[in-house]
């Protein structure tokens, strides 16, 4: 996805989808007859249009995939969401489950996927764990815990830790115990990570534990100078091969 590209949302359709946690809105683009269909989560304060976002959602598209991406409760970037400062890792992950359950019923004739970006790719750990409908998993910027989080931010100094309290208690509450990593170890889908290598809130080495964290982990890309939020032609570039590498 350029700067100038339409963005993908805004030719996308929009569905409330009923679920057990809520009534939860979703952002679907692509063919009527797709080569499949991927749940597309954002992460802490995301939205289905933000650039790293996107660049997931073109990069299944121009594959012919269908792309379905939830806008999660409580995230700033969505201003009908809900407070902001009631996020959690766990919350996150029950609604992403609950869109990720409708999913397969309503697409169930169909080859699925999961995909995600920071807490988003977190929580495709667990859906993927719970579930022999994934085709294949692709994380970026994945953190595998709310340890990994919270010790990146406690090596920015005594300000970054203050500013997640304030922004997010709940979710500060949880990093001391947030695991997806016995979740990765049952995932028995083919795994592809992309990151940044200058990422400094899941630092190259913490990508690297997810992704050897699954059995199978078929693709591993850092981009180098990219950070948190990677887009642009080379995070296009490193996404197709991944798609690739994953058969998808």
């Amino acid at each position: 996805m350029t700067e100038t590209a339409e963005n993908w949302t805004e030719s996308a359709s929009r569905r409330l989808v009923r679920t057990g946690f809520g009534t939860i809105p979703v952002v679907i683009a692509g063919a009527d007859s797709p080569a499949g269909t991927v749940l597309l989560v954002h992460g802490r304060n995301g939205a289905p249009g933000q650039a790293q976002i996107a660049e997931i959602a073109d990069a299944y598209l121009s594959r012919g995939w269908r792309v379905v991406a939830p806008e999660l409760p409580n995230s700033i970037a969505l201003p009908d969401s809900g407070p902001a400062d009631q996020v959690r890792f766990s919350t996150h992950t029950k609604a992403a489950g609950a869109v990720w359950d409708w999913l397969c019923d309503e697409f169930s004739d169909e080859r699925l996927a999961l995909a995600g970006h920071s807490i988003g790719a977190y929580a495709i750990a667990h859906l993927a764990a719970g579930s022999t409908r994934a085709d294949h998993v692709l994380a970026v910027s994945p953190p595998m815990s709310g340890m990994v989080l919270l010790r990146a931010r406690e090596a920015m100094g005594p300000a970054a830790i203050k500013a997640v309290i304030a922004e997010a208690p709940l979710f500060h509450a949880e990093m001391t115990s947030a695991d997806a990593s016995d979740a990765l170890g049952r995932i028995t889908a083919p795994l592809g990570v992309v990151t940044g290598a200058s990422d400094g809130l899941v630092p190259l080495k913490d990508a690297r534990a997810y992704f050897n964290a699954a059995p199978d982990g078929r693709f591993f890309a850092a981009i180098p100078d990219e950070h948190h939020c990677p887009a642009g032609p080379r995070c296009a570039a490193m996404l197709a091969a991944a798609l690739s590498a994953l058969g998808a």
